[in-house]
C-alpha cells in the first residue's frame, strides 16, 4: 500500500492542491449565481399623465364639440400607437437576447419554440397597430383594453419564461465546470483512500457528491419545468435551488481540499 505522504502535491489536480485557489473559485462562483435576467418587461402603457392630457382636451371650453372629438381621437391614437411601438421594441429585445444565447443541443427545440412565441407576440402588436388606423374613440379604448389584458395574461409570463430559459442555459457552463471539479476531486480522494483510509476525508467527499447530485437533479427539473411551460415562478425556484446546491458542492470541494492539504507533505 502506498503512503500518500510519499507523493508531492504536484501529483494531484489543481482543484485539490490549493485550498486558497479553491476558496477564491468558490467566492467568485457563488457571487455569480443569481444573474439578473437579460431583459425586463418595459413600462409600455398609458400613464396618469397621459390620462390628464385627455381630460384637459375634454374639459377645454374653447373647443367645439367636433374639435374636441378630433383632438381627443388624435391623442388617443398617438398614445396607443406609442404603447404599441414600445411593446414591439421590447419583443425585439427579447428575441435578440434569446436568439444569441448558446444552448445545449437537446434544449434547442425549446429555444425555437420560445422564439416562435415571441414572433407571435410581434404579430399581435402589428395587428393591433393596423386596427388603430381605422377606429374611432371607442375603438381605440377597446384596443388599449385588449392589449392590457393580452399583455398581463400572455406576454408577461412568456417574457419571464424566456428570461428563465436564458438564465438556465447560461448556467450550464457552471454545471460542466463543477462536473470536472467533481471528477478531479474523486480521483484524488480515491487514491488517498486506497493508500490510507480517512473517515473525515471520505465523509467530506460524500457530502460534496450529495450536493452535486442534488444540483444536477434540480437542474434537470428546472429544464423540465421550462419545457412543460410551467409558471415562471416554478422554473425560477428550481433554478435557484440548483445553484444553491451547486454552491454547497463547491463548499464541499473546499473542505476536501483543506483535508488533503493536511494529509500531503507541505
Amino acid at each position: 500500500m502506498k503512503d500518500p505522504k510519499a507523493f508531492t502535491a504536484g501529483a494531484f489536480p489543481a482543484i485539490v492542491r490549493s485550498g486558497i485557489l479553491l476558496a477564491a473559485v468558490c467566492a467568485v462562483f457563488v457571487s455569480g449565481f443569481f444573474r439578473a435576467p437579460v431583459a425586463h418587461a418595459a413600462e409600455c402603457g398609458i400613464t396618469t399623465t397621459d390620462i390628464a392630457k385627455i381630460s384637459a382636451i375634454q374639459n377645454d371650453p374653447t373647443l367645439s364639440y367636433a374639435d374636441e372629438i378630433k383632438q381627443e381621437l388624435a391623442l388617443r391614437k398617438q398614445l396607443v400607437g406609442d404603447t404599441i411601438s414600445c411593446a414591439q421594441q421590447e419583443v425585439q429585445t427579447f428575441r435578440a437576447n434569446l436568439a444569441s444565447t448558446t444552448v445545449p443541443g437537446d434544449a434547442q427545440p425549446l429555444q425555437s419554440q420560445l422564439l416562435g412565441r415571441l414572433g407571435e407576440a410581434a404579430g399581435f402588436y402589428d395587428s393591433e397597430s393596423a386596427k388603430l388606423n381605422v377606429v374611432g374613440i371607442a375603438g381605440s379604448e377597446a384596443i388599449a383594453r385588449e392589449m392590457l389584458a393580452w399583455r398581463q395574461g400572455t406576454f408577461l409570463p412568456l417574457s419571464e419564461n424566456v428570461n428563465n430559459f436564458i438564465l438556465w442555459a447560461q448556467n450550464q457552463d457552471l454545471f460542466a465546470t463543477a462536473q470536472a471539479r467533481m471528477t478531479q476531486t474523486q480521483r484524488a480522494v480515491s487514491f488517498l483512500e486506497s493508500a490510507s483510509p480517512n473517515a473525515d476525508l471520505q465523509a467530506a467527499f460524500d457530502g460534496a457528491q450529495a450536493s452535486f447530485n442534488d444540483a444536477e437533479n434540480e437542474n434537470v427539473a428546472a429544464k423540465a419545468a421550462l419545457m412543460q411551460n410551467l409558471s415562471p415562478d416554478q422554473s425560477l425556484a428550481l433554478i435557484k435551488q440548483s445553484l444553491g446546491s451547486l454552491s454547497d458542492a463547491y463548499q464541499g470541494f473546499f473542505t476536501v481540499s483543506t483535508l488533503i492539504s493536511k494529509i500531503l507533505p507541505q
